[in-house]
């Protein structure tokens, strides 16, 4: 159950993001299969990250604060962390994914669409953490992730530096 859940709620918070590269594959592919073979790659990768996640929802599920004030200050850190750059500047470059990474026909699809998932999950693993600290299951929290991921994919400046600080101040908060 845990994981077809997931699994939806990560599609409906991070395909708003991928929407750049799927105009891009099908703009140049003119085929809707093909491009929903992207899309079945991308969420494969985050499915698998539902199955490493599960574990996780029973840690955070009435844990108190402290656990969310460890998991708002890692996201926050990770905000900052080099791997998250490299995930970031290759999540906002759909064109380069690709131009380097096009393989022809069904499989060449899921692997492209597998690819921007690893990228995808590199870029938001640490607020990905700090939805599970903060209930995965929240209608409000779900939303305000999609457009924080969203606008950190697309927004034409960079927006983990203010990030981190929101979650660092939501850290702190909730220690106090």
């Amino acid at each position: 159950m845990f994981l077809a859940v997931w699994t939806g709620s990560m599609a409906a918070m991070m395909l708003p993001g991928t929407v750049p590269l799927l105009r891009l594959d099908y703009a140049v592919t003119r085929s809707r299969a093909r491009t929903a073979l992207v899309v079945a790659g991308y969420l494969a990768v985050w499915a698998a990250l539902g199955l490493a996640a599960l574990p996780l929802d029973g840690v955070f599920m009435g844990r108190g604060r402290w656990l969310l004030v460890a998991a708002l200050g890692a996201a926050a850190a990770y905000q900052l962390s080099p791997l998250k750059r490299r995930c970031l500047a290759r999540c906002r470059a759909p064109l380069g994914r690709v131009l380097h990474g096009w393989r022809d026909g069904a499989l060449g699809a899921l692997r492209l669409g597998a690819a921007n998932g690893v990228w995808c999950v590199g870029c938001c693993v640490g607020l990905t953490v700090a939805l599970l600290a903060l209930g995965m299951m929240s209608p409000h929290w779900m939303a305000a992730f999609t457009v924080v991921v969203t606008a950190e994919k697309t927004a034409p400046v960079l927006l983990s530096q203010p990030l981190a600080t929101g979650l660092a101040i939501g850290a702190v908060a909730w220690a106090v």
